[in-house]
């Protein structure tokens, strides 16, 4: 059966560490001694989102929702969950009924994390997310691996309910080229120039602060980016005008990735988008490489009689 869209307005709020802590545990499993997030490494894609009630009735089961979470040798990952069917807004401006839709039924956030598998717990460290509340918060997670899976469980609601995530570990091609090894891996957000058309720098108003993007041998990318001095909601439910802010201040998407080496192109495919309208549309990137840096630059566009280049250098995390 398909979750609701007020099932999985719950979910989010248990991904986003919105409900109280819980005791249970979920069997821990038997991980390397000298690193317990071996076998979190790499990428899984959603499964499925389960809910039970705190009797352990099955309450809704979500097949449709779409999502990778990432992790890294070196500590770091991120996340992405899109609600099913989400759809564009139907006009020019959106509604304030539009934006909370759009808001409620995309979750995102990165940073580090850390394994306890005495506890059978992994803890993600957030550096930012979709809700500008989540930035610096701990979000508990039980887990419990299967021969190709990883289900991860917040704590409880106030209720007793659990929801249970499960991601399937994606596959990695036996053979991959020098290029995507060039590619693979986390790349954290060092800076964005702009330029004119005779090579001028330009200034950046409202540049980012933070953010990650991520390429996985299966593939499969993310990119996670922040905006500085982001409000904080009043309660904890955005108002539209919230909702809308928290959006215009970080950018979120995903998919596969595909490397023309020969034309210095990366292609960013966005089955998955934190703003509605660009789901299911290509992101056209030229790339080059540095010591340690990856320079990406979107299609150049006219601004005021002239042709403005951006440029977004992102700094190798992975080893």
């Amino acid at each position: 059966m398909r979750t609701s869209h007020l099932a999985f307005i719950g979910v989010v709020l248990l991904l986003c560490g919105c409900a109280d802590p819980g005791t249970d545990e979920a069997p821990a499993a038997a991980l390397p001694a000298d690193d317990p997030g071996a076998r979190f490494h790499g990428a899984w894609e959603l499964a499925s989102i389960v809910r039970y009630a705190a009797d352990g009735e099955e309450l809704s089961r979500n097949e449709s929702s779409t999502g990778f979470i990432m992790y890294d040798p070196a500590g770091t990952m991120g996340v992405v969950i899109q609600g099913a069917d989400r759809q564009p807004y139907t006009g020019a401006e959106a509604t304030p009924e539009e934006i909370l839709a759009a808001y409620r039924s995309y979750t995102s956030y990165f940073g580090g994390f850390t394994v306890d598998p005495e506890a059978g717990t992994v803890t993600h460290h957030l550096r930012a997310s979709m809700n500008p509340s989540g930035a610096g918060s701990d979000y508990l997670r039980h887990y419990e691996f299967g021969e190709d899976t990883l289900t991860l469980q917040p704590p409880a609601g106030a209720d007793g309910g659990a929801v249970k995530l499960t991601w399937r570990k994606l596959p990695e091609p036996a053979e991959l080229t020098d290029e995507h090894h060039r590619f693979i891996g986390f790349w954290e957000f060092a800076r964005l120039d702009r330029t004119d058309d005779s090579g001028a720098a330009l200034p950046v108003p409202g540049t980012y602060e933070d953010g990650f993007i991520i390429y996985t041998a299966s593939g499969h990318m993310a990119v996670h980016l922040v905006r500085p001095d982001r409000e904080l909601f009043a309660e904890g439910r955005p108002t539209a005008e919230e909702a809308g802010a928290a959006m215009a201040t970080y950018v979120s998407y995903f998919g596969p990735y595909t490397i023309h080496e020969d034309e210095g192109i990366v292609v960013h495919q966005r089955p998955g988008c934190w703003f509605p309208g660009c789901i299911g549309s290509d992101a056209r990137r030229g790339y080059e490489f540095g010591d340690g840096t990856l320079t990406l630059k979107p299609p150049a566009r006219e601004v005021d009689g002239r042709t403005v280049q951006d440029a977004l250098t992102w700094e190798r995390i992975s080893e």
